[in-house]
Formats: structure tokens, sequence, C-alpha cells
């Protein structure tokens, strides 16, 4: 009896706790009429896919987004051949509505080990750059929602 009032409990708190996801929002204040993709156009593509559903024929602010995914070698072992990496995505978003420019830059960067296997490590290459356009793209919605 008593595990099940603790149960209830903490489901009852978890209930109310006022959780909303941040991708699923009514009262969302912004709209876009146009969109432009600059830098890694694959990257400022994926972005404004996700950000499509914002876009409407009487939007009220204008899309740029300019990104630039680099991967550089952070450390190299006695024979010259690479052992940590370094991936950074960086994203300028700008809003222009009527004469007024909004500007924002996002950024995340991360550090992972070399593998044996390049198709493996390929693949958590693209593992890597997904997870990181997701934080970028969770930001710009949370920044756009302040707005």
């Amino acid at each position: 009896m008593n595990r099940i009032v603790k149960y209830l409990i903490i489901i009852l708190i978890l209930n109310s706790c006022g959780f909303q996801s941040i991708y699923i929002s009514e009262n969302t204040n912004f709209s876009f009429n146009k969109s432009n993709a600059t830098g890694d156009i694959k990257i400022s593509k994926d972005i404004i896919k996700n950000l499509n559903n914002f876009e409407s024929n009487n939007g009220e602010y204008e899309l740029t987004i300019e990104s630039i995914y680099k991967k550089d070698i952070s450390s190299k072992n006695k024979k010259g051949d690479p052992e940590v990496f370094d991936i950074s995505l960086d994203v300028k978003l700008i809003l222009k509505k009527d004469n007024k420019i909004l500007e924002n830059k996002f950024r995340e960067k991360l550090s992972y080990n070399n593998m044996k296997s390049k198709f493996e490590l390929k693949q958590y290459e693209n593992n890597l750059r997904s997870n990181l356009l997701d934080k970028i793209i969770q930001d710009i919605l949370i920044f756009l929602n302040t707005i």
C-alpha cells in the first residue's frame, strides 16, 4: 500500500510540472515570408526545413541562415596520425522585418577520438553532426519564441 501511494504522488508531481514541448506551441508569435540559406547549404536547408512550420505567405520576417561546419584535428600521435578531432557548427540567424534587423549566433562544439575503421568513423561523425544540428535547432526555436 505504501508503494502505491509513493507512485501515485510521483505521477501527480510529474503530470503537474507544466512541461510543454518547444516544438509544439500554439501561441508562436513569428512567421516567415521568405527564407535564404548561405554557407554550408545542406545544414542551412535542414534548419529551414525544420522551421517551415512557421512559414506563411503573410509572414512578418525574412529569414537568412548562415552556417559553418568545421572539422579540425585536435591532437596527433607520435607518427603524425590524428587521435582527437574537434567539430563545430556555427549558425548565424538573421531576421529582417521592415528596416529592422535582428541577429543571433548559435554555436555547438564537440571533441571525439579517432577510430580504426574509417567507415564507422564517418557514420559516427554523421551522427554527431546530426546531434549538433538538433541542439542548434532547439536553441533557435527557444530564441524565436522569445521575440
